[in-house]
């Protein structure tokens, strides 16, 4: 089957092809966007599609471009179901192929296997490569728009209607302060939200203030803030706060992975000739927050923090395999992620935000 089109759009993060929830997946998807949350929602409604529903520990695959060859992809691709009528793969992280591993897999998205739904999912895939034309013509491509600070109320309505819930104003404008910590942890702050007030439908901005609370938002901020500067000490010192308030390995790590993109981020465009200003821009944080983030990526270059995303990925993997571990896994992680990093000074707006200072954000 051969679906035309390319759909852009930024929306809550479910899948916007209703026949996946229906049962009735095509066989080939493209789901890209920088908002790593809303993909990882879309990729939610494949897995939990009907149909895939049979034998999924042997028909379903979520793969990683960082360790996985084409080759891999496309063997899982071309396996026929066992004993079930569908198989599901699933290659995240595209954007770590380079264009002729791009390339292998040009043959199989011109004639994908009727039997097999792979799903290409990634930060971003250039729309001028081969494999991304060739992708947009046989499949279906669906792009995530970048959220930014006026997006964010109606998304996060739109999470708390999911819930049978509305948000206050000032609960909005108060969660949205945190647009830092990343969409999924926004995400769970209104989950816990949702469960605090019970029976009530409306959630206030009190109810905010008393589910997120000051000390704990002041630990998060000082934890990436001490990783960004690369200050050992502090970072396990503040993650060992995280931990003692019940913060889960998997968010902590992605509050980590956020970072290091950003600093990335800002790496690139400063290789390209941008300086601080335009960097801060891409950053879409305000000048006070990402002062330490400037700091620490004048002073690494964009392999070595594209190695340290790397190794950020190793521990993904790790918390995966080795359920128990997570506190010695996310301490030699952050010590990895020191090693080596000049000490970096505090910013403007870097550091310690003080106790009224969530607006900063």
């Amino acid at each position: 089957m051969a679906v035309k089109g390319a759909a852009v759009g930024g929306g809550a993060g479910a899948s916007p092809w209703p026949e996946v929830s229906g049962g009735q997946p095509g066989p080939l998807y493209g789901l890209f966007g920088e908002e790593d949350f809303l993909v990882a929602q879309a990729l939610e409604d494949f897995l939990a599609s009907p149909a895939f529903s049979q034998n999924p520990s042997l028909n379903v695959e979520r793969l990683h471009a960082q360790d996985t060859p084409p080759s891999r992809v496309l063997e899982g691709a071309r396996t026929l179901p066992f004993l079930g009528s569908r198989r599901l793969v699933i290659l995240q992280e595209m954007e770590a192929y380079k264009a002729e591993q791009l390339n292998a897999l040009l043959p199989y998205v011109e004639d994908p296997a009727p039997s097999t739904c792979l799903v290409l999912a990634g930060a971003k895939l250039d729309s001028r490569t081969r494999l991304a034309k060739a992708l947009a013509k046989a499949g279906k491509v669906h792009v995530f728009k970048k959220m930014w600070p006026r997006d964010l109320p109606p998304w996060l309505n739109q999470r708390a209607a999911a819930r049978g819930k509305t948000l206050d104003r000032e609960a909005a404008e108060r969660l949205a302060e945190l647009m830092g910590l990343g969409l999924g942890a926004l995400d769970s702050e209104i989950e816990k939200l949702s469960l605090y007030v019970g029976g009530r439908a409306r959630i206030s901005a009190q109810d905010v203030a008393a589910v997120t609370g000051r000390g704990r938002l002041y630990s998060i901020f000082d934890f990436t803030d001490a990783l960004a500067a690369g200050l050992l000490h502090r970072a396990l010192t503040s993650h060992d706060q995280l931990t003692s308030l019940g913060e889960p390995a998997v968010k902590v790590l992605a509050m980590v992975t956020r970072l290091f993109r950003q600093l990335l981020e800002a790496r690139k465009v400063l290789d390209q000739g941008g300086g601080p200003a335009q960097a801060q821009s891409a950053l879409r944080l305000p000048p006070q927050a990402a002062g330490t983030i400037l700091a620490r990526a004048q002073k690494e270059s964009a392999a070595g923090l594209a190695g340290r995303l790397a190794r950020i990925l190793e521990a993904d993997l790790a918390l995966k395999s080795s359920p128990g571990a997570d506190r010695v896994i996310m301490e030699r992680l952050i010590m990895d992620l020191c090693a080596g990093a000049a000490h970096v000074p505090a910013g403007p707006g870097s550091g310690r935000r003080g106790r009224d200072g969530l607006a900063r954000r």
